[in-house]
């Protein structure tokens, strides 16, 4: 990794206090952005990995998602040494993190309903195609609620989908921090800007 270890702790302003119910996940309140290889997955299609417990119930905590492998500046957990890419028994391991790269070629998916489900790829271990070095399959736990996404196309249906996504807050959040902390700190490339949303009336 180059450019040192540039550790960003997200500032909430204290002029503008963040509600507790739309405050980022405290995995984004303290963030590392380190230059390297990582997984993008804001814009993901998962799968759901199905457990059965000893009663006979089946159940759906974690999903198996397509993510991008990227090298670039991204904005993830943990210092930028415990981030790199490890070689282990012929396969290449390595975490999902975030950056804005597909900002100017995806809009954000609304999924407003509580019913959502969808997966939090932000930190989690992913292990690249063997066959394709440009895609890795991360490993997501599954969360249910109102949740925003670059995937989908902007079509209402695909929330019933499983997606990697975020809460509303933290896409806000993430979005608005990476493009700002990347200009303050000058870094190149420079960053896209913010994603904009799906149109309000989106294909179905």
């Amino acid at each position: 990794m180059v450019g040192g270890l540039l550790f960003a702790t997200l500032p909430i302003l204290a002029a503008d206090p963040i509600a507790e119910s739309s405050a980022p996940s405290p995995e984004l309140n303290a963030a590392t952005f380190c230059e390297g290889r990582y997984a993008l997955c804001i814009k993901a299609p998962c799968r759901p990995v199905v457990s059965r417990a000893k009663d006979g119930t089946y159940s759906i905590s974690e999903s198996d998602c397509v993510c991008d492998v990227l090298t670039g500046w991204s904005m993830g957990p943990g210092d930028c040494a415990s981030r790199k890419p490890v070689k282990l028994d012929g396969r290449t391991y390595l975490i999902s993190t975030y950056s804005n790269f597909y900002n100017t070629t995806d809009l954000t998916l609304t999924c407003a309903s509580e019913d959502t489900v969808w997966a939090w790829c932000f930190g989690q271990p992913c292990v690249i195609d063997e066959k394709d070095p440009t895609k890795a399959m991360c490993t997501c736990p599954v969360k249910t609620g109102k949740a925003m996404t670059l995937g989908g196309g902007c079509r209402q249906s695909a929330c019933k989908s499983i997606w990697s996504a975020g809460t509303p807050a933290d896409d806000a959040f993430a979005n608005d921090y990476f493009y700002k902390y990347m200009k303050e700190h000058n870094l190149k490339p420079p960053p896209n800007p913010p994603a904009k949303d799906c149109p309000k009336s989106p294909s179905k």
